[in-house]
């Protein structure tokens, strides 16, 4: 998996700070199948305990503004929290389609490791069972992508 600077830095201080969370969307994609282009990183992260203290925390050693800081602290399960501008955004979400129980789906996520840094990813059912929920064009052509891996392994 290849990472923009930013990107890195932002997940090393999630790892730092110990956030609950995995990679989702089409960098999820590029990493089970072929990476294709996509305007943002896309997290999803567990509102479990102080994880979105944990997730403010971050976001603030990374020098995040302090509404974006103050925004994650207190998101709420349909809101998603925007930092940068695309082609480089970040986008953290509580909740996605197609994914029940976001505590259990984050336990079964794939690990990889860029370097030093050991990054969680959706794990290849949840991603197609997103995919599939959200619908979208993209959607629907990474869910035929992501099943062709499937059948493979």
């Amino acid at each position: 998996m290849d990472l923009h600077p930013d990107f890195r830095d932002l997940l090393a201080e999630f790892a730092r700070q110990k956030v609950s969370y995995a990679v989702i969307g089409g960098y999820a994609v590029g990493h089970h199948a072929k990476p294709r282009a996509t305007k943002d990183l896309d997290l999803l992260v567990s509102a479990s305990g102080d994880n979105l203290e944990r997730v403010g925390r971050a976001l603030e050693q990374f020098g995040a503004l302090p509404s974006v800081v103050a925004a994650a602290k207190v998101l709420a399960p349909t809101e998603i929290v925007y930092l940068g501008v695309p082609p480089v955004r970040v986008d953290i979400l509580r909740s996605v389609d197609g994914i029940e129980d976001v505590d259990v789906t984050l336990a079964r996520a794939i690990h990889t490791s860029l370097g030093d840094l050991t990054i969680p990813i959706l794990a290849l059912d949840d991603l197609v069972a997103n995919k599939r929920a959200a619908g979208r064009p993209q959607d629907l052509a990474d869910v035929a992508l992501l099943e062709k891996v499937r059948r493979r392994k």
